[in-house]
């Protein structure tokens, strides 16, 4: 047997994250991998096993992850692999930088053996990377897709056992060294997922598993008798290798390297098509044969993967035209997607409407973002939840073939806290904005240019709910940020007025004559 051909790459990457449907929602709509498969894990039938890939689930393109929310984040260091690279083609750099700026998700770059590597973290703090190597084709404007996984990296505090494994069991072949970095090749193919890379770090403390690290790294081999024979091999040589385990859509062998990461060895076949269609990978459900007798047991505890879709009225503009102002309504608490239509209406005859229904729910009333108490907001929950809007309106509006560059925010209380937010968190959500009776919503602001943003904002003279040192932080941010602020104090309480809805009116028009729709 030729073992050199028997390795040929990466088969897949397993991790651990928290909320299945943040995982599914960064790896789906920022990253665009297909869900190729969600299954259970074996040891855990209460815990999803979520496979992401390209199209066909493709091994060398399969990046799987267990979720366990209860887990807490866990400590990257030593025996850990601590970075997972994505092949880009070459070109696409630029269009990933500016999707990954578009998701709010901050990057790095650097060069790494001659290729650029764009670095970031997902949801769960989980370091990934982009290369494009320089032998991929050039990037078609329409097709600049990850292609699958170009290497991944182990921090280790010794090189010699790892090095020693990877060589002289494993076959693979020390491909180049960056200082402390040494870079180790599979010799299948040429394929992008063969390079397994070592830092070294003698002081590096040992790394602790949880939400945002890898548990496992699997490699290929074309058959069941290529496995059994690096499992005699890798025996042979000293390693406490398992006994061949069924995965369904693959048979793995594992063992721990001298290092401490888990190996695997996973044959290519079955694949996931063996029970669904190609065409319809990933759309439902899949359990081992050992838990169908368990199914709805396991459903009912079971989280959604995708978030709930937001309830939302669209009213069209009286002119059915596509182009001119979208008026986004958001309501106060205790509100819902019918509440502001009236008055927006009121505000323009001429606006389309988008009204939303806030998603969290506190003593039986709607409201956009949690809080802790009254006044003291749950942050977290605010910014995952501007994002989840903003993307929201950014498709809705598409989808009604409405300008996504018109959107006029117009919210009151929590839905203006809500609008304020999305100024600062997603700032291209909004052209302008109405906010009604509104406070600082948060803590750190990011720095954001608004130069190009009118806001409008309206406070009671003897609002008792709203702090009135907090919307004067408001005003103070909006402005420290550039944007185009009118502020005007009504002669009332925290209840909106017709002095409101009249000043809204005016201040919406005479910004459509300043700035008429090109």
């Amino acid at each position: 047997m030729n073992n050199r051909q028997s390795i040929s790459g990466i088969h897949h990457i397993t991790a651990i994250s928290s909320s299945a449907s943040d995982n599914v929602a960064f790896y789906e709509n920022v990253l665009g991998l297909r869900l190729v498969k969600q299954t259970v894990n074996f040891d855990d039938p209460f815990t999803y096993h979520l496979y992401y890939g390209d199209q066909q689930g493709t091994p060398g393109t399969i990046l799987t992850f267990f979720p366990w929310s209860e887990l807490p984040r866990g400590t990257v260091g030593a025996g850990m692999v601590t970075a997972i690279a994505f092949a880009i083609p070459a070109g696409s750099s630029d269009y990933w930088r500016q999707r990954l700026q578009d998701h709010q998700v901050a990057t790095t770059s650097r060069t790494r053996f001659g290729d650029e590597v764009i670095s970031f973290a997902d949801p769960d703090g989980l370091t990934l990377e982009l290369i494009a190597p320089q032998r991929l084709p050039q990037a078609k404007a329409t097709d600049q897709a990850i292609r699958g996984f170009h290497s991944a990296t182990e921090l280790t505090r010794s090189l010699e056992g790892t090095s020693k494994l990877l060589i002289e069991s494993l076959d693979m072949e020390l491909h180049g060294q960056e200082q402390s970095r040494f870079r180790f090749a599979m010799t299948g193919d040429e394929s992008p997922a063969r390079f397994y890379d070592l830092v070294v770090d003698p002081q590096a403390t040992e790394g602790r598993q949880g939400g945002g690290t890898v548990h496992h790294i699997a490699f290929r081999t074309p058959t069941d008798d290529a496995q059994l024979r690096w499992q005699d091999r890798l025996r042979e040589d000293g390693y406490q290798v398992t006994a061949v385990r069924d995965r369904k859509y693959f048979r793995s062998i594992y063992f721990h390297e001298p290092g401490g990461v888990l190996f695997e060895i996973a044959t290519d076949p079955p694949g996931f098509a063996i029970d669904e269609p190609p065409e319809k990978l990933g759309h439902t459900l899949q359990l081992p044969e050992q838990f169908e007798s368990w199914r709805d047991k396991i459903v009912s505890r079971l989280p959604p993967l995708r978030q709930t879709p937001f309830v939302y009225r669209f009213v069209a503009a009286p002119q059915l035209e596509t182009g001119g102002p979208t008026i986004v309504t958001l309501h106060g608490t205790g509100g819902d997607e019918h509440d502001l239509i009236p008055l927006a209406r009121e505000i323009s005859d001429e606006a389309a409407i988008i009204s939303p229904r806030g998603q969290v729910r506190e003593n039986g009333m709607n409201r956009f973002f949690k809080r802790l108490s009254a006044g003291v907001f749950d942050e977290e929950d605010l910014t995952s939840r501007a994002h989840r809007l903003a993307d929201f309106l950014r498709t809705t509006a598409a989808e009604h073939r409405r300008s996504v560059d018109q959107l006029v925010a117009l919210g009151y209380s929590n839905g203006a806290n809500m609008a304020a937010a999305l100024l600062f968190l997603r700032p291209e959500t909004f052209s302008r904005a109405i906010l009604l009776r509104p406070m600082l919503p948060l803590g750190r602001l990011p720095s954001v240019d608004l130069s190009d943003k009118e806001v409008l904002i309206l406070r009671g003279r003897d609002d008792t709910v709203i702090p009135a040192r907090s919307t004067d932080q408001l005003i103070k941010a909006l402005a420290d940020a550039g944007a185009r602020l009118k502020v005007k104090e009504m002669a009332a309480g925290h209840e909106l007025t017709p002095q409101d809805l009249e000043a809204a009116a005016h201040w919406l028009a005479e910004g459509a004559t300043l700035h008429p729709a090109q």
